[in-house]
C-alpha cells in the first residue's frame, strides 16, 4: 500500500486498519482523526478534550507524544504494508517546544528514510493555528507481524 494521497484515502485506510486490529487502542482514547494526506505525508488531528489535557487545560505531553507516535507509525505502516511488514519502534526523540489551548492539534508525519529493514519518520505537531508544539523522530525496525489479537 502506498502512502495515502488524499484525506479520503487516509480515512479509508485508517478505518480498515481499525477493523483488522479488532479492538480499541490508544487511537480511540486520544480521539485521533484523519486530517490530511498528499502522497508523501499524512496527518491526524487530536482534539483537545479533558482525557488528553494536563491540569492547566493544555495538551498533555503524553497526548502529543501519542499523536506523533501514531502518525509516524501509520505512515511507516502504509509504506510497507504491501510487503507484509509492520514497523516496530526502536528509538524516538521528542522536543516539546510550546503548548496550547487550541481546539485541536495536528500531527503531520513524513518519511525521512525508507530502507529495507529500517524506517525513520519525522513528525511535527502543531496547534490549529499552526503553532509548533512538538517535533519528533521515530526509528522503526520492520518485522513480519499479523495485526490483531
Amino acid at each position: 500500500m502506498a502512502i495515502s494521497a488524499s484525506t479520503e484515502e487516509l480515512a479509508d485506510s485508517f478505518q480498515n486498519f481499525a477493523a483488522r486490529r479488532g479492538f480499541d487502542d490508544i487511537v480511540v482514547t486520544l480521539g485521533l482523526q484523519p486530517h490530511a494526506a498528499d502522497g508523501t505525508s499524512i496527518a491526524f488531528s487530536l482534539p483537545l478534550r479533558e482525557p488528553v489535557a494536563q491540569a492547566s487545560g493544555m495538551f498533555s505531553a503524553a497526548a502529543l507524544f501519542g499523536a506523533a507516535d501514531i502518525a509516524g507509525t501509520f505512515l511507516a505502516m502504509q509504506s510497507y504494508d504491501d510487503q507484509g511488514l509492520f514497523p516496530l519502534a526502536v528509538q524516538s526523540s521528542q522536543n516539546f517546544l510550546s503548548n496550547s489551548k487550541a481546539e485541536f492539534a495536528v500531527a503531520t508525519a513524513r518519511m525521512l528514510r525508507a530502507g529495507g529493514s529500517v524506517a525513520v519518520t519525522e513528525v511535527a505537531v502543531a496547534d490549529s493555528a499552526g503553532k509548533l508544539l512538538m517535533s519528533a523522530t521515530f526509528t522503526y525496525v520492520l518485522s513480519r507481524r499479523v495485526v490483531g489479537r
